[in-house]
């Protein structure tokens, strides 16, 4: 399968959520949850509405590279 790194195996559960997603594609870093979880649901949760939690993930991006730029000056 072309791209195959994109699909996971699910058949075995009923139903799939962010924090699932999060598990399958073995993303730990938590900065990189934080943005995936806003983006996936942007919009969608009530009380904020889709630019807030975009502008949110992309301010927690900003984040992780400058962790990511701290732990290369060490």
């Amino acid at each position: 399968m072309k791209h195959g790194h994109y699909f996971k195996k699910v058949t075995h559960l009923d139903a799939v959520d962010v924090y699932r997603v999060l598990e399958l594609f073995e993303v730990t870093n938590p900065c990189l949850q934080h943005a995936i979880k806003k983006l996936l649901c942007a919009g969608s949760r009530g009380s904020k509405d889709e630019e807030q939690d975009v502008q949110e993930a992309i301010d927690t991006l900003g984040r992780y590279q400058e962790i990511r730029d701290e732990d290369d000056m060490k």
